[in-house]
């Protein structure tokens, strides 16, 4: 169940995470609460990265719960710094490789995002990740679905952006519309079928995060876009932004990010 993480862990990237953690905040606390995470749980969020999803998890459990955050890279030194940052004393973070994972007792709740579409066989992952959670506790998993990007109306500039962006995300082995498939997914894991919930954010040209966030994805994939011949014509990372913005505002459109799918169940 080991994973590598395509997109890498550079300081760019950190900083992508960092910015995807602020877009997605109030979606992924909505879904954490229809999941059923609640004061006093003890949970476990696999491929924590910079630890947003474990600190919005440790808000929700409060005082009297817990939650550890686990990822593969380095990374968790900087979640450690953020919790410490900011006070928050119910969190921990482990690096260590997901198969090599071992909890002295089970746990009331196991969560991740954006981790389960980076491993060799995510339906695996989930069995044995449901192995680690009490019965009658929960699983749960949010992925995106980045082929249903959009803005209304469409902006030319936008779709051509998110058009390379999907193709360049396919290129590198990924699934762009993985989100959509969390229901069969738990169904092969021997979870049965799951409760569901989608959330994109969207917003206009005066969201500067959100449209920093659609900049900085193209930032990460520029490369690639590049190596298959789609950056003929379009803007570079640094140029898009105030372009984007621009355009955004004439149309006065509304742009919606990926919608972000959770997927949870209890364990039988």
């Amino acid at each position: 169940m080991s994973t590598t993480y395509t997109l890498g862990h550079e300081d760019s990237e950190v900083r992508r995470l960092l910015l995807q953690g602020r877009v997605y905040r109030a979606d992924t606390k909505h879904a954490l609460q229809l999941a059923g995470l609640k004061p006093g749980m003890r949970v476990l969020d696999v491929g924590c990265g910079p630890g947003d999803v474990s600190l919005l998890a440790a808000e929700l459990v409060g005082p009297t719960g817990s939650v550890h955050g686990v990822d593969a890279a380095d990374v968790v030194h900087l979640a450690r710094s953020r919790a410490a940052d900011q006070g928050v004393t119910n969190v921990s973070f482990t690096q260590s490789a997901l198969d090599e994972l071992v909890l002295e007792e089970p746990v009331d709740a196991v969560i991740g995002r954006l981790i389960l579409m980076h491993l060799p066989d995510p339906a695996a992952a989930l069995r044995r990740l449901a192995g680690l959670v009490r019965p009658g506790g929960v699983v749960a998993f949010a992925e995106n679905d980045i082929a249903t990007v959009r803005s209304y109306p469409d902006i030319p500039l936008f779709q051509t952006v998110t058009g390379a962006v999907a193709r360049s995300f396919e290129a590198l082995g990924l699934d762009i519309s993985f989100g959509p498939k969390l229901g069969a997914l738990f169904q092969e894991a021997g979870l049965g079928i799951p409760k569901m919930a989608v959330g994109a954010p969207m917003g206009g040209a005066d969201d500067i995060d959100l449209l920093t966030y659609a900049a900085e994805i193209w930032r990460l994939v520029y490369p690639v876009a590049d190596g298959l011949g789609l950056t003929a014509g379009v803007p570079t990372p640094d140029e898009l932004l105030p372009l984007l913005q621009r355009e955004v505002e004439a149309a006065r459109a509304s742009v919606m990010m990926p919608p972000q799918i959770t997927a949870w169940a209890q364990v039988r």
